[in-house]
């Protein structure tokens, strides 16, 4: 029996897609359970041991204080610049260098709409604001107690202070995790230019074109010279702050390589 075809364009118009309504964001109540989730795949005890980090800084500080005197002045000075350059830093080398390693859980986020990219930009946003949220407790608490980080100190000062080597060490663990699959290494990558820094400043200082690329260049001079006037810190803290943005456009390209990152799994 013949069909009548005038019916088709009906039926086919009944069957056309209609768009879904845009995603909401999540509840507040969502948004914690899934902080408290990325937090239990980051190893929550590694943040637990930041924290401890920097109390037992902070325990040290006041009992140098509390010593007294100009040498107890300058120690509680010198261990504070510790904590807020080279200690932060190394901290953040080390969360983030275990932000994908070992974690199944990112081969089924790597198939869905949001991209590893994008789960790992958000952890690694959620291990960036602990990590600010520690160091901005402990400065707080050092500048009521009269830690002085330089003669002529401003909110930029601080914050570069904090976040150079926060941003060079953290984006080199991610790139040496990336890279060899292993979050030891990718601690290990991170960590060897501030060892160079700490161990080959004496050496290596004099050689004018060596001192941009000092990490933990405020705590080193202050260290070694007993001044807080650091020569070339602007040029230090813009050229390690270049460096950290050249590797977080290699380690975003990397991420965006989801086939790349599942065959180096394999």
């Amino acid at each position: 029996m013949a069909t009548d075809e005038r019916v088709a364009p009906k039926s086919i118009s009944s069957l056309q897609y209609t768009p879904t309504v845009k995603r909401q964001r999540l509840p507040l109540r969502e948004a914690a359970l899934l902080a408290f989730y990325h937090l239990r795949l980051l190893n929550w005890w590694l943040f637990l041991l930041m924290l401890f980090g920097f109390v037992g800084v902070g325990a040290l500080v006041w009992l140098q204080l509390h010593i007294g005197g100009a040498q107890g002045q300058n120690n509680a000075i010198e261990l504070s610049l510790f904590a807020i350059e080279a200690g932060a830093g190394l901290f953040a080398g080390i969360l983030t260098s275990s932000l994908i390693v070992n974690d199944a859980a990112l081969e089924v986020t790597m198939v869905t709409r949001e991209g590893i990219h994008k789960v790992v930009a958000w952890r690694y946003l959620l291990t960036l604001f602990l990590l600010l949220l520690y160091s901005a407790a402990y400065l707080a608490w050092s500048l009521a107690n009269q830690i002085s980080y330089a003669k002529l100190q401003s909110l930029l000062f601080l914050l570069l202070l904090w976040l150079v080597p926060v941003l060079l060490m953290s984006m080199l663990g991610l790139f040496g995790s990336l890279i060899t699959r292993n979050a030891p290494l990718g601690m290990a990558i991170a960590a060897i230019p501030l060892g160079g820094s700490l161990f080959l400043y004496e050496k290596l200082y004099p050689i004018q074109a060596t001192r941009p690329f000092f990490l933990a260049y405020t705590y080193l001079h202050h260290a070694y010279s007993g001044g807080q006037n650091v020569p070339d810190w602007w040029t230090n803290h813009l050229a390690l702050l270049g460096i950290a943005l050249v590797f977080a456009i290699w380690n975003w390209w990397l991420l965006r390589s989801e086939e790349h990152l599942l065959g180096n799994g394999q």
